[in-house]
């Protein structure tokens, strides 16, 4: 097949970062947490490609040579990351076209999205120019690209790992929260594209890219405007054909619109005309933040494969249980009663003081041998489709056993952490009914809990911080797969 149009620009041979400051040399330079070129360094880039600084004050910076403007880099460079005030910029442009580079991202902010009019003819030249020699431009406005597998980041701490999420935004925080995020639960990422005021590059040509790319099996996009509404349809629906896509649509309010349009210069539309655009191109719709968050795991783990709406929940404390059983009710799904087969096969090892074998069921599985045999009955019982189910983690010793030492604890965790998510995944392989993990240990740290998220999502199992997120999610895959029936199947 050709190659996409937009394929170059995540391949950079080389990258200059004009207009970087010397901030950069205490980790506090522009863009995300450390700067650009923090990023790019943590990242590695530097150990595949060319990594060049511009700034004609500077003759080093974190220990790379810095270049007096973009003329004087090596050849050849690819990719330009811009930095420097708006007004700069035609210069830049100018050098660019004579470098011959491929593409520019510009960070640049305080063009069209201000309002001025001069600014916006300015950012129209440059544009008419930029695409007159052929260079992709990225922005302006915006926070650029994330590769993991080119080693190029925009924020510190992104995952190292590439993955098949892509992350289509025209808001460089929200991608950087989604990033940062859905990393700690596990998901990696493909590609992430924040694209701002779309000058050249619009979400349309990345949707249509995204269903292209063969790195890229899950889509997902943060958008404000549609600027080219025909061909936004178009590429959602050619996408949603072929992958499965989730929308957050922002400036869905009169107030949500004001701050779009004076953060992207994005006119927002209706909810009515982007519920109507999901619905008929087979795209989900994510109504918040969580929404996407949650939706992302749905899809990328077991929980694709729900297919009815009877939920077990298998978690300690009654008065939980009943807020849950509410919560999977008002999310539109099911708590039905434990068959009298089931309840017979868990009382053989489950004392009847103390606790309940009616879903929900209510008993400790503080041993791994316990929690199999209790996940393999309410898997197996035939009115379950799906099970929610607490993994024991951070328990003590036998009774009278003295605190163990904050290490020795730990290791103790990670054991726990591990038996867990085996279980976990064995019975949900052996069994074919889906298991979501609920993070509700108090006693377990931040650190160990994204530990336990992580080894739980390689191993296909989705874990969600309350059962009534879980629940919607579970409600919004089936109600999305009801909603596309006709198209062709996406898992």
């Amino acid at each position: 097949m050709p190659e996409h149009a937009l394929e170059p620009i995540f391949h950079p041979r080389a990258i200059a970062l004009v207009g970087v400051s010397s901030s950069e040399n205490t980790g506090t330079g522009s863009g995300g947490s450390g700067g650009f070129l923090g990023s790019l360094l943590e990242q590695g880039f530097q150990e595949k490609g060319g990594l060049y600084p511009v700034n004609p004050k500077m003759s080093e910076v974190r220990g790379l040579r810095c270049y007096p403007t973009l003329l004087d880099t090596p050849d050849p460079v690819d990719h330009v990351i811009s930095l420097i005030p708006a007004r700069a910029v035609p210069a830049l442009v100018d050098q660019a076209i004579q470098k011959k580079v491929r593409s520019i991202h510009f960070y640049t902010a305080g063009f069209s999205e201000t309002g001025d009019p001069e600014m916006a003819r300015m950012e129209s030249e440059v544009i008419g120019k930029l695409k007159a020699a052929g260079i992709r431009a990225v922005g302006p406005n915006c926070m650029g690209l994330y590769v993991p597998a080119e080693r190029i980041a925009f924020m510190n701490g992104f995952p190292k790992e590439p993955g098949n999420v892509m992350m289509i935004s025209q808001s460089g925080a929200n991608a950087g929260d989604v990033v940062h995020g859905l990393g700690r639960r596990g998901v990696r990422f493909s590609k992430v594209v924040s694209f701002g005021n779309g000058i050249d590059i619009r979400a349309h040509d990345l949707f249509d890219y995204a269903a292209a790319d063969p790195q890229t099996e899950v889509i997902t996009a943060y958008i404000e405007g549609v600027q080219d509404g025909r061909k936004m349809f178009e590429a959602v629906k050619a996408a949603a054909r072929v992958k499965p896509v989730i929308l957050l649509k922002g400036g869905l309010t009169s107030a949500g619109a004001r701050a779009a349009h004076s953060h992207t210069g994005s006119l927002a539309g209706s909810i009515d005309i982007f519920e109507a655009l999901c619905r008929q191109t087979g795209a989900m719709r994510a109504e918040t933040m969580d929404d996407l968050h949650d939706l992302v795991v749905a899809v990328t783990t077991s929980v694709k494969r729900v297919r009815g709406r009877g939920v077990a929940l298998v978690v300690g404390g009654g008065g939980f249980a009943v807020l849950s059983s509410d919560a999977i009710a008002t999310a539109g799904l099911e708590v039905p009663p434990t068959p009298d087969e089931t309840k017979r096969l868990l009382h053989e090892f489950i004392p009847v003081a103390g606790t309940s074998v009616n879903n929900p069921i209510d008993t400790n599985m503080g041993t791994p041998e316990i929690a199999m045999k209790t996940l393999r009955i309410v898997s197996e019982a035939p009115t379950n489709d799906v099970i929610i189910a607490t993994p024991s983690l951070g328990q003590r010793g036998a009774p009278g056993d003295t605190a163990p030492a904050d290490d020795d604890r730990d290791a103790r965790v990670r054991e726990q952490i591990t038996a867990a998510v085996e279980t976990y995944a064995r019975t949900q392989d052996e069994t074919g009914t889906p298991i979501v993990a609920l993070l509700r240990d108090r006693t377990v740290t931040p650190e160990l809990s994204d530990v336990f998220q992580q080894e739980a999502y390689r191993a296909g199992i989705a874990t969600y911080p309350t059962v009534a997120r879980a629940a919607r999610a579970i409600s919004l895959v089936l109600r999305w797969r009801e909603r596309r029936q006709g198209l062709p199947a996406v898992f």
